[in-house]
């Protein structure tokens, strides 16, 4: 029997209900042709709609998920496709020509999700919808020098879980919006708002796979279950009862303040902190510690939000003028002026993750993934943090939905001079690998150096990037619920685990940097300028963010010429620093 999605079945459950009304021809605006040059613009609109919608419905199934074949995923959506009502007339679509076109529209809809998210954090007051929509066309074209032109088919797919902005990102310490956002995200999970709109939609979980069979199966009579209940209430009721007599009659346990039987603080402290450190079983400490699994995660949860809160604005801050200037004063001294750190990614495998968004967080492994961003030193303490976005992501999707560059297109941090081979530069940069653009504020190694200058540049610049893969390793050896798959269900909960364990990192690295660095900052004295880079402390920081000033220094973050001067002055003077080793060596 043929598969047909359209009429009543078991097999898909859910369905969007912006998928279900599709409206075609309704956007004038030109977009690139479906499957070749002979489609019209209502054809083309009508076409992509139909195709995200069968890629939802597909993927979406919390049942089936991403638990089939390559063949058969791509075979389900093109059935889908083609037996459609408003695909009736036109010519049957393989699968692959289904894949190949889902591969540009994702790619391009990834993009201007990112440029929107960036747009959204620079809205300023008395700016509307259209007004960001504006601003985002604007970035995705500064970015990569080409018109977006699937604004329907971002549309769809706005408040999918690659598309929504469900990622958070703490490179600043404030408590009290940190509060209210992890209000807001634990609220979106609740189903009593399931009805408050298109944005609930985005982060409401959908239904696990043993909640949507249940749903086929009978139900018990209502007069059965509370015949039961009310069995089991006079039940508990006498157990209550017993142990009231019990407690009475025994010998007085020691009380806290409030007067309650409990465990000391020193005991809920050491579970949490062996969970978090050993990945450990919650009942794991049962035996000496006395608590059962239950107690053990509940002092999880508050130990990680006391954590974050208390530390997080300290610890998690973004860098003052003084960090700032030993960072300048350590990269010159690596030989690369005006560097403050090195930026990467790291995939933390999620082990429960829900069937329902398993195709949205699976990479080529097939295991589903959340990405960490980071920032790293020389002493591998942790300056930005941007955690959330799923695995499918590559480092350059996340890079365009990263707030990184947020201080300095607001113009919140003091500017940066410093000079490379007699040239002045007021950019700081990241040391990257060669995934990254060829922005000023990245600097890549040389992936085939020829000569001995541009070996010795190649074997400076991934000596000195290694920072951030260090911290990676460091951080996931202190703490192994890091390393191992997270197991919980709950995005927030996985999001404020990281965040804590960045916290107690950053924490260490404070207490044990002068015992493992290996540069000597004796000679460095806060707040003053050393050698060719310096902070420029009266440069005035408090820029009215309007969006000319925002896309000027969009603009020159993205500056491809002068990256390609800063690389160039970097050879040279890294020859003339470190050539002598060179000879020796």
């Amino acid at each position: 029997m043929d598969f047909n999605p359209f009429t009543e079945t078991k097999n898909f459950v859910d369905l969007l209900s912006s998928q279900q009304n599709l409206v075609f021809g309704t956007d004038t605006s030109p977009q690139v042709p479906f499957y070749g040059s002979q489609a019209t613009e209502d054809s083309n609109f009508g076409d992509n709609v139909l195709l995200i919608s069968s890629w939802l419905n597909t993927s979406k199934d919390a049942v089936v998920g991403n638990e089939q074949t390559f063949n058969t995923f791509w075979t389900r959506i093109a059935t889908y496709y083609n037996v459609s009502p408003q695909a009736a007339g036109s010519e049957k679509r393989e699968p692959r020509h289904c894949k190949n076109r889902w591969q540009k529209i994702n790619d391009l809809v990834c993009k201007f999700c990112g440029a929107f998210e960036a747009a959204t954090r620079e809205k300023t007051s008395g700016q509307n919808e259209n007004d960001v929509l504006k601003l985002s066309h604007h970035i995705i074209y500064t970015n990569h020098k080409k018109k977006f032109t699937l604004e329907h088919a971002w549309k769809e797919l706005r408040n999918d879980q690659k598309g929504c902005e469900g990622s958070t990102a703490k490179t600043d310490g404030n408590s009290k919006k940190r509060k209210c956002g992890d209000v807001s995200q634990s609220a979106s999970s609740k189903a009593t708002e399931a009805d408050s709109g298109d944005d609930d939609e985005a982060t409401t979980r959908p239904p696990r796979v043993k909640a949507t069979k249940a749903r086929s199966k009978k139900t018990m009579d209502e007069g059965k279950k509370m015949s039961q209940f009310q069995t089991m209430w006079s039940l508990k009721q006498q157990d209550l009862v017993f142990k009231e007599r019990s407690h009475s009659r025994a010998k007085p346990h020691k009380k806290d303040g409030l007067g309650r039987l409990g465990l000391s603080t020193l005991q809920k402290c050491t579970a949490a902190i062996r969970v978090l450190a050993y990945d450990s079983a919650l009942d794991a400490v049962d035996e000496y510690l006395k608590l059962g699994a239950t107690t053990t995660r509940l002092c999880v949860k508050i130990f990680m939000e006391a954590i974050i809160d208390l530390f997080g604005d300290q610890y998690l801050r973004r860098p003052t003028p003084d960090d700032h200037q030993r960072l300048l004063y350590i990269g010159e001294l690596r030989g690369f002026p005006g560097m403050i750190g090195s930026i990467d990614c790291m995939h933390w495998e999620w082990k429960n993750c829900l069937t329902a968004w398993k195709m949205q967080y699976s990479r080529g492994s097939g295991k589903p993934t959340i990405v960490l961003q980071v920032v790293a030193s020389y002493d591998l303490w942790i300056w930005h943090a941007f955690f959330g976005p799923p695995g499918t992501l590559n480092d350059i999707n996340v890079l365009d939905r990263s707030p990184v560059f947020d201080d300095i297109i607001n113009g919140q941090i003091p500017q940066v001079n410093f000079s490379v081979n007699g040239r002045e530069y007021h950019l700081a940069y990241y040391l990257t690998d060669g995934i990254y653009p060829k922005w000023a504020t990245f600097i890549q190694s040389i992936q085939l150096p020829q000569g001995p200058k541009a070996d010795l540049f190649a074997q400076c610049q991934e000596a000195a990037r290694k920072d951030v893969e260090r911290a990676f390793g460091v951080l996931q050896a202190r703490f192994a619920i890091v390393k191992n798959p997270a197991l919980s269900w709950d995005k927030v909960k996985i999001e404020k685990i990281m965040r804590a364990c960045i916290i107690l990192h950053n924490m260490i690295v404070e207490n044990k940097r002068d015992d493992y660095t290996q540069y000597d900052v004796s000679g460095f004295q806060q707040g003053e300028g050393s050698r060719s880079s310096h902070v420029d402390l009266t440069y005035f920081t408090n820029i009215p963010t309007n969006i000319t000033n925002q896309m000027g220094v969009r603009t020159r973050i993205c500056d491809r010429q002068a990256h390609k001067q800063l690389k160039c002055d970097l050879v040279e003077h890294i020859w003339r620093k470190f050539r002598r080793d060179q000879d020796n060596n």
